[in-house]
């Protein structure tokens, strides 16, 4: 990589010098409202990040940058020692310099409305009684970036799992709590520096970001894809199914012909291509647009792991064909990928007649805000 991943914050520009990416939110962390019903208790509120003994509890360190893990600390409210308390500065981890974004937060709800409201896993509660006030907390959070410190919750040295764990007393983390659901959601951290400050000595920022197991997403998930088979079983006469069969065949041939080579790969065998929608199918079928379900227009041809990064969100294109990069990705995955996110000239793809498609991908398929990417 030529330098770090960019990100704009607030009209300031951030590099991302380090991430922790999806964690799982453990049904040991949800609020109680959404645990599921194979579980009991009424959830912890601290949130584990890893481990602070090795190679592994070395890098958790640098990033949050503290090295007191586990240790007793005073609590002055209740006057004993204990293992985490926010009221001692030895235990905080950051102070003030992490935040959640409310447009994250309300993507997250609106990426996770149909499972809230189909319920494919199975509560305690029926949660769809709860959807609409906590989408509208969020929408009335007075600002954009909610800021909040955390502290340092793990467990003690004596336990040999030596798991770590933080924690914040702030109200921002008892919503984040309350909106996310079991299992299917997942936690990353960017640490960010402003462009324009020396890296070294500038204090850093952590950006908290909340996303949802692909398959749960409002448009793609499993109990709406069932609705949907069975609408395409009404809508195609017994007669007509096998010509739909040969309009899906046509579909991936056209996509092919139209596109013969992955613009990542380079791969042109046809068996190793996958025709990928821009527009999920699936949505098509549900807004009654079969046009544009087996438009070759609405599709590229990508090898298959690269067919995974866009279907799932993970980069997308402009109206003009420049490849964007998210940042759901850690640097070395990029490099892994022969990707750089941050080349001045982009690989592109011939976006002729696709900006439609390519906008709907962008505003709601990519899991990054595309005014955020630089």
């Amino acid at each position: 990589m030529e330098d770090f991943q960019k990100i704009r914050i607030d009209s300031v520009e951030y590099n991302i010098v380090d991430s922790i990416q999806d964690f799982r939110a453990e049904d040991s962390f949800i609020h109680r409202s959404n645990k599921l019903a194979q579980f009991n208790g009424n959830g912890e509120s601290k949130k584990h990040v890893g481990t602070y003994v090795g190679t592994k509890g070395e890098a958790m360190s640098l990033f949050f940058e503290y090295f007191d893990w586990g240790n007793e600390h005073y609590d002055v409210a209740k006057k004993r020692k204990t293992f985490f308390s926010a009221q001692d500065s030895n235990a905080v981890v950051q102070d003030g310099t992490c935040f959640f974004s409310k447009s994250n937060l309300l993507k997250y709800l609106e990426d996770a409305k149909t499972e809230y409201f189909q319920q494919e896993q199975l509560y305690h509660n029926d949660i769809s009684q709860f959807y609409n006030n906590r989408y509208q907390e969020v929408q009335e959070l007075p600002n954009e970036y909610e800021f909040f410190s955390i502290y340092d919750a793990s467990d003690n040295k004596s336990q040999s799992q030596n798991r770590g764990y933080i924690r914040s007393d702030d109200a921002i983390w008892r919503l984040w709590r309350e909106l996310i659901l079991p299992k299917i959601s997942y936690l990353s951290i960017l640490k960010l520096t402003p462009v324009e400050s020396d890296i070294a000595t500038n204090k850093p920022l952590f950006f908290f970001r909340v996303l949802l197991d692909y398959q749960y997403r409002s448009f793609v998930h499993p109990s709406t894809l069932g609705v949907l088979v069975n609408k395409i079983e009404e809508i195609i006469p017994e007669t007509l199914k096998k010509a739909y069969r040969i309009g899906q065949e046509r579909y991936r041939k056209d996509v092919i012909e139209y596109m013969p080579q992955c613009p990542f790969s380079k791969i042109t065998d046809e068996r190793l291509l996958t025709a990928s929608h821009i527009k999920p199918y699936s949505v098509c079928i549900k807004e009654n647009r079969e046009d544009q379900a087996l438009d070759y227009l609405n599709g590229l041809a990508l090898s298959p792991t690269y067919d995974r990064l866009f279907d799932q969100g993970y980069i997308t294109f402009t109206n003009d064909g420049e490849l964007v990069c998210g940042t759901q990705l850690s640097a070395i995955t990029w490099e892994r990928l022969g990707i750089n996110p941050n080349a001045k000239n982009k690989m592109r793809i011939f976006p002729e007649d696709r900006s439609e498609y390519l906008q709907y991908h962008r505003k709601h398929v990519f899991l990054d805000d595309l005014r955020d990417i630089i």
